[in-house]
């Protein structure tokens, strides 16, 4: 089964800490790839040298079974919070979005803004399959920036749950991963 992941295109947004959103997600489905694919999917990203509307037509022309774009929201700098959307209507879109949200709801530190419906965000329009855009938390707070940072790894591995999940494939926990999780948090409580 074959999966794509969108990282965001946002190379000039950048967050209160100074980064952009486009680095920020490009590390998580960097990390995110590699936890489907030892579930047994197979998995394409988007590079940053690609546009969005070459993500979307490599989706489509992939034949996917879900399309997943991961970005980070900014607004003004005090809002938080998880939002997933699915284009307005669609039912397997809202059940992918319902998957990601349940691992990704008791993650992020503060009361998360839920699973929403639009039928204008481009990747939810024009692509083939279900598709879903999720806004980790707000970038363009210091401590929303922060926990993005802090989090990567423990991003990707909720959306790799909720869309296994969804799959209906089992979730492979990669213990070299974990493993080196665990001595990255060690070393920045030393």
């Amino acid at each position: 089964m074959k999966t794509y992941i969108s990282p965001s295109t946002q190379e000039h947004n950048k967050t209160a800490l100074g980064n952009t959103e486009e680095n920020i997600m490009h590390k998580v489905a960097d990390e995110l790839v590699p936890l489907l694919k030892s579930a047994g999917l197979e998995t394409f990203k988007g590079e940053k040298s690609d546009s969005l509307t070459q993500m979307v037509r490599q989706s489509n022309l992939l034949n996917v079974a879900c399309h997943v774009a991961i970005h980070s929201n900014a607004h003004d700098g005090k809002t938080r919070g998880c939002e997933i959307y699915h284009y307005k209507g669609s039912k397997n879109g809202k059940r992918l979005a319902d998957n990601i949200y349940k691992y990704m709801e008791p993650l992020t530190p503060t009361t998360d803004r839920g699973v929403k419906e639009n039928e204008s965000f481009y990747e939810l329009k024009n692509t083939n399959c279900p598709a879903v855009l999720i806004e980790v938390d707000f970038h363009d707070n210091y401590e929303g920036a922060k926990w993005i940072d802090a989090n990567i790894y423990n991003i990707a591995e909720a959306i790799a749950k909720g869309m296994c999940e969804y799959l209906g494939v089992s979730f492979k926990e990669d213990k070299y991963k974990v493993a080196i999780e665990q001595i990255k948090r060690i070393v920045a409580d030393l």
